[in-house]
């Protein structure tokens, strides 16, 4: 019988020889296992990823299939830490083994995990999906055996954001790198909700013994086939225009002028980026539009989209403080940071003569090119063009140290503060950093561009929300081209908003629980999704009211719920934003909090809505068990963690050692090909550890 010593290399471009070496072909081995087989190099699939995703004009339904394989001789039990759209309302999951189909139940976290380990012990096949941040998830699957594939599907639904003018349709295939700060992220006591630690706050990666290959078991790398496929089934009311990505080539079948089928281009399918489809509606109301859903004996369900009026003439414009916050950590060196500046040239650029600026950046700590505010003045924009073309990316990502520089300075006279912060949001703290912003942003508002292929998008699109700016994202890996016409676009939109204040009248409809409670400035190129729900059907007037450029201004539109078209998805949507608030109160301060409530409070109502609602949180996970028995031995399982890629663009420094940075770890996924670098230092095997997103 054959042995091998088993590496689980996540692609991150280290070979065996020695650190910073890039391995050839290493952003294309993520969701296998890379074995050495009597001297020879194999690839072996361990995971193959399929999206299908339904979009009915701005409502997206995606199925997610992960198929897991075993091509040992021994049980295996795997994790696969992987993301979903932050909006995700993930409501259902089915197992596939053998000849059974188990639908998988919701539960209370303790519950869910104590039904996997009894099922994992019992020889019982079994899946358990956990959620660590709305972006985040692990899948874990019991008793993998030889020969003996387990399909999962995942279901879930969001409504698609109208950005810049169309639809975007985001469906995130990879997680990036975290830097973990000491002592930060530590989830509360109080709230740890039974949870084991290494699914909490940390992640553990041990090296694995040798054990054999199953019989017959040899697949060269140049046979192993995809490891991910996605087809989009796009329809809409009324003619499509210009679907296109910038992420990935497709495959576009026009079956008529309102439906569309589109998929990966065949042989160009690597998930080291997010996809991002983006598309247009023909014939549809720019102000204001409503979608509902009514079954008798319950309450409805409606959403709300709000767009700015046309721009109004600035009379008078108001001075501006403009901070470019700029993270200068390793994850963002090269693509990352040579994209950001062309960002910052083209935004100071557009200064008005009655500005100021501050430039900051930070990695381990933060500095600042001035010490105090300075006139948008030819001079001094020269001299903050030479600042910027000089910073580079390494070190960690103290995120914290460069936000409070940015908000704790006083705010000059008659002066508004906008903080511009470019980051991919590599870091596992971002409670705390969110938490930090609600103390010290006063009246400023903090807008986030995520600068990466696959950023962490649940802290940027936190950080415009907590920051009542807004979030964009350009992706550095596209040509000079399409990132000088982004930095361009996004340096232009970053002036007055063109409606403050904003704030609805529902007249005499009977709506309850809106979300979000506080709605944000809106400015050009944005919108605003507003979901809740109503007693009863009815019709009326809705009017939405704010400030535009210092005049007031309104929208009015008739409004129908409970028009008598069923869109269940409605129901998840309001029940996915309720879990939101909720945890958006959980990181806010207690004493800024509107009610005071406590983490316990938090919980238990997070809890309570992902039961009634069968929505995967924070403290409620999926768990599928099967009937039979599959592993009969009782002997323990081989565990593996599924590896990942490295993603595309970001450098080699965003994947150091503690040991070698003297900061906290990176992403735990993404960690594992190190292991067939630094294995052989045993002692570092304490350091292996961080939070799981």
């Amino acid at each position: 019988m054959r042995y091998l010593f088993l590496w689980l290399l996540s692609a991150v471009g280290f070979a065996s020889a020695g650190y910073g070496q890039e391995a050839e072909g290493a952003e294309e081995i993520a969701g296998r296992i890379e074995a050495t087989l009597d001297g020879e190099r194999v690839v072996l699939s361990s995971l193959h990823s399929s999206y299908l995703v339904t979009v009915r004009g701005d409502v997206a339904n995606v199925e997610l299939t992960q198929t897991f394989e075993n091509p040992y001789d021994q049980p295996l039990n795997a994790t696969y830490l992987f993301p979903l759209n932050k909006d995700a309302a993930v409501h259902a999951m089915t197992m596939h083994v053998g000849d059974e189909v188990v639908q998988a139940e919701i539960q209370e976290i303790r519950q869910a995990q104590k039904t996997f380990d009894d099922a994992s012990r019992a020889g019982k096949a079994a899946a358990l999906l956990k959620q660590h941040r709305p972006n985040m998830f692990t899948q874990k699957v019991a008793n993998l055996m030889p020969a003996a594939p387990i399909r999962v599907v995942i279901e879930y639904s969001h409504l698609v954001p109208k950005v810049d003018d169309a639809f975007e349709l985001v469906v995130p295939m990879v997680v990036g790198p975290r830097f973990q700060p000491a002592g930060a992220g530590v989830v509360p006591s109080a709230v740890a909700g039974g949870a084991t630690p290494d699914d909490t706050n940390r992640w553990i990666l041990e090296k694995l013994p040798e054990y054999p290959v199953a019989a017959g078991v040899h697949l060269p790398a140049s046979v192993v086939g995809e490891r991910v496929s996605l087809r989009v089934d796009l329809e809409a009311p009324v003619p499509l225009h210009a679907a296109t990505s910038d992420t990935h080539p497709l495959t576009v079948r026009h079956l008529s002028s309102t439906q569309q089928i589109i998929s990966l281009r065949a042989g160009e399918v690597l998930d080291n980026k997010d996809f991002v489809l983006r598309y247009q509606l023909g014939g549809v109301a720019t102000s204001a539009g409503v979608l509902s859903h009514w079954q008798p004996g319950e309450e409805g369900y409606f959403s709300l989209l709000i767009e700015p009026p046309a721009v109004v003439p600035e009379s008078q414009a108001v001075a501006r403080e403009m901070v470019f916050l700029l993270d200068c950590s390793g994850s963002m060196s090269g693509a990352p940071m040579d994209a950001s500046k062309r960002f910052m040239l083209r935004a100071l650029e557009n200064l008005r003569a009655n500005d100021t600026f501050r430039i900051i950046r930070f990695s381990d700590g933060a500095t600042e090119f001035s010490r105090h505010p300075l006139a948008a003045t030819s001079a001094n924009i020269a001299a903050g063009v030479q600042y910027t073309k000089s910073l580079y990316g390494s070190g960690g990502t103290m995120m914290s140290s460069g936000i409070s520089q940015a908000l704790m300075a006083p705010i000059p006279p008659a002066t508004i503060r906008n903080v511009v912060f470019l980051t991919d949001g590599y870091i596992g703290n971002e409670a705390s950093v969110l938490e930090l912003i609600v103390r010290l942003r006063g009246k400023a508002r903090l807008f986030a561009f995520g600068v990466g292929a696959g950023v962490n998008r649940y802290l940027l699109s936190e950080l415009g929300r907590v920051g009542r700016g807004f979030t964009r994202y350009f992706d550095p890996t596209r040509s000079d081209e399409g990132i000088e016409a982004v930095a361009a676009g996004l340096a232009a939109r970053l002036q007055t908003p063109l409606l403050t204040d904003v704030r609805i009248d529902w007249g005499d409809l009977p709506v309850t629980q809106v979300h979000p409670a506080t709605l944000p400035d809106l400015y050009a190129g944005d919108t605003l999704r507003v979901t809740g729900r109503f007693t009863q059907p009815a019709a009326g007037e809705v009017t939405i009211r704010g400030q535009g450029r210092g005049r007031s201004a309104s929208i009015r539109r008739a409004v129908h719920l409970g028009d008598g078209e069923e869109r269940p998805v409605l129901r998840r949507v309001w029940a996915r934003a309720e879990i939101a608030q909720l945890m958006h109160a959980f990181i806010t301060p207690r004493e800024l909090r509107p009610d005071a409530m406590t983490h316990e409070q938090l919980q238990s109502a997070v809890t309570e809505v992902g039961l009634n609602y069968a929505l995967s949180t924070r403290w409620t996970a999926f768990v599928a068990v099967s009937r039979k028995v599959y592993n009969p031995s009782g002997e323990p399982n081989i565990a593996a963690n599924v590896a990942l890629p490295k993603v595309a663009g970001v450098s080699n420094l965003a994947y150091a050692t503690p040991a070698m940075t003297g900061f906290g770890a990176p992403e735990p996924g993404l960690m594992v090909g190190l292991l067939a670098v630094f294995a052989t230092f045993a002692g570092l095997r304490n350091y292996w550890r961080s939070s799981p997103g």
